[in-house]
């Protein structure tokens, strides 16, 4: 059960072109490159591409229906007002919800979400606290496939110019080449954007500070981390195999919201 999504009409259509261009690679890789040569090569090629698709797109699917951290709406009011520890609460005016520290107003989901770096639109959501884990993931092998498919293409093109394209596939040379052109394109633009993604993400984690808080020149008033301690307050405790995978980590758990099925 989904327990949270954007409806962001920009959001919705870049997460839905997300799906399209990964499965469009998934078949351009598998057949147009790689099926024409009946190899045993060729069997584990598929099985590694399409593994690494399948973790993107897991990877994907959770940083877009998790909860990136929303603190609950309309949680202050008179009665918390006249406690004396709430009386310098930060008070947000867009959604009536005290900020903890840390926390930022998303203008697109309308909440205020913990330890938000930015919102998103290819994965219709914040990155947040709750799923920061799940979009790294995500650029990582997005940036893993598009690698191995521009190599792939590349390969394919060069061998089949040298052979005039005799033997190349069961499709006719415009078409195949036609598609591997748009596989090439698609693979660098998106190698390009998420690799660096992934690298931003990652920096931002070993020096504790968000990409809205470097963007908004933020002082730092909490108690700055270790690099090992944020990685882990991020991935988990204990390099392992749940760092590879989109799982929450144990001391995560996901944001309750009021109702089960939280829509924004």
């Amino acid at each position: 059960m989904v327990e949270w999504f954007v409806n962001d009409v920009a959001g919705i259509v870049c997460s839905s072109m997300t799906y399209v261009l990964v499965l469009y690679s998934q078949f351009v890789v598998i057949t147009v490159i790689l099926l024409p040569d009946p190899l045993v090569s060729t069997a584990i090629q598929v099985g590694v591409f399409t593994f690494f698709s399948f973790l993107a797109l897991w990877s994907h699917l959770k940083a877009m229906t998790t909860n990136p951290g929303a603190i609950p709406m309309e949680t202050y009011n008179a009665r918390f007002a006249q406690k004396e520890e709430l009386k310098s609460a930060v008070l947000c005016l867009k959604c009536n919800s005290i900020k903890p520290e840390r926390a930022h107003h998303c203008s697109v989901c309308r909440r205020c979400i913990r330890k938000m770096d930015h919102h998103c639109p290819w994965v219709n959501n914040c990155v947040g606290q709750q799923n920061q884990k799940f979009f790294i993931l995500f650029t990582l092998y997005i940036f893993t496939i598009s690698t191995m498919a521009m190599y792939m293409a590349v390969n394919k093109i060069v061998h089949c110019s040298d052979a005039e394209w005799s033997s190349c596939g069961a499709l006719s040379p415009p078409i195949s080449l036609m598609l591997l052109t748009i596989l090439l394109f698609v693979s660098l633009l998106f190698g390009l954007f998420t690799g660096i993604m992934f690298g931003t993400q990652l920096y931002a984690i070993m020096d504790d500070q968000t990409g809205i808080e470097k963007l908004k020149n933020e002082q730092a008033t909490w108690e700055r981390l270790t690099w090992k301690q944020n990685m882990q307050e991020v991935f988990g405790n204990g390099m392992g195999c749940n760092w590879f995978l989109p799982i929450m980590p144990s001391h995560l758990t996901p944001t309750k919201q009021h109702s089960p099925k939280f829509q924004v």
